[in-house]
């Protein structure tokens, strides 16, 4: 199944009539697409009431796809603001519950920055990220095109099959 939808609900002035107030772009974008990725959650781990306003406001079927935190792919400068990684990803798999409760996570969104190469500590990185979300459906998306050059290309689709990653591709034009 494809689905389509956007980055954001928030951002997209065309799809809204002039007089949409910004607390009703949720309601009038589920009724466009079905499918939305919440962006806000890699600026900030999420409450939960965010994420039960969200579910509450969209209809049944309708899907998120929540990009990953920052501190959790390395685009995060400086030092993450939890004890350690462990609470970081505990705090972050906290803020699903309401999406999961729901049945409405399509999957977290793991993007990774443009400086995130294709070398053997990252690739320990993703399988210990993986192992941390447990049966939560995740995405891979990568910005750095040594992930798909020889001789990686063929290793890196095998790796994300083999560790049951989605692949995500990123349209950098």
């Amino acid at each position: 199944m494809i689905y389509i939808g956007m980055t954001g609900w928030g951002d997209h002035d065309s799809l809204y009539q002039s007089q949409t107030s910004p607390r009703d772009k949720l309601k009038d974008y589920a009724g466009h697409f079905p499918i939305v990725e919440v962006d806000s959650s890699f600026y900030a781990v999420q409450p939960q009431k965010n994420a039960q306003k969200w579910v509450a406001e969209t209809p049944e079927g309708f899907k998120f796809v929540v990009k990953a935190y920052q501190g959790m792919t390395g685009h995060l400068r400086g030092e993450i603001p939890f004890d350690n990684k462990q609470t970081m990803f505990d705090a972050f798999k906290e803020s699903l519950i309401p999406y999961i409760k729901a049945n409405k996570l399509a999957m977290v969104l793991f993007q990774f920055p443009p400086w995130f190469d294709c070398k053997k500590e990252n690739v320990q990185y993703l399988r210990w990220c993986k192992k941390e979300m447990g049966d939560i459906p995740c995405a891979l998306e990568f910005r750095h095109q040594s992930w798909f050059r020889p001789p990686f290309y063929e290793q890196t689709l095998r790796f994300m099959r083999d560790e049951k990653w989605i692949h995500s591709i990123c349209d950098m034009d």
